[in-house]
């Protein structure tokens, strides 16, 4: 990914971890609207192979919690291995997904109900920037 480095530092990077691709599609574009630099992968794995050859940190990770190829809170894991900043919201439309988050204090500040809205998910961005993972700031 050449010159990509330089396009890191500029802007939030977002990984997106969605299986529905109407949906990653449309996050994709509300987020780079929003002047977010959007990495979309459909699987854990291929989130993983994002993060490895992304050259400066993941500052938020936006996953269903059954993304295919691991559950989202040990995707999360693994990613903050190289990103230890790094913020998560878990998208689920079950409410109880909440349950299945390791960390009680991020359980219900890390969680994106579905349905949502643009506005709703621009603003679990804005407020996820104001936890301590998050270091950045939408500029």
């Amino acid at each position: 990914m050449p010159g990509m480095k330089s396009q890191f530092t500029t802007h939030p990077v977002i990984l997106v971890v969605e299986d529905m691709e109407s949906l990653r599609q449309t996050m994709l574009e509300i987020l780079e609207d929003a002047k977010y630099l959007v990495l979309p992968a459909a699987n854990a794995g291929q989130a993983l192979e994002l993060a490895q050859s992304c050259a400066g940190p993941i500052n938020l990770l936006i996953t269903t919690m059954h993304p295919d190829g691991m559950p989202g809170p040990d995707l999360a894991f693994c990613l903050r291995k190289r990103s230890p900043e790094m913020s998560v919201l878990y998208s689920s439309a079950n409410p109880l997904a909440v349950l299945e988050i390791p960390d009680p204090a991020e359980a219900v500040s890390s969680m994106l109900p579905r349905p949502f809205s643009k506005t709703t998910l621009l603003s679990r961005i804005n407020y996820s920037a104001r936890e301590p993972h998050l270091t950045f700031r939408n500029s």
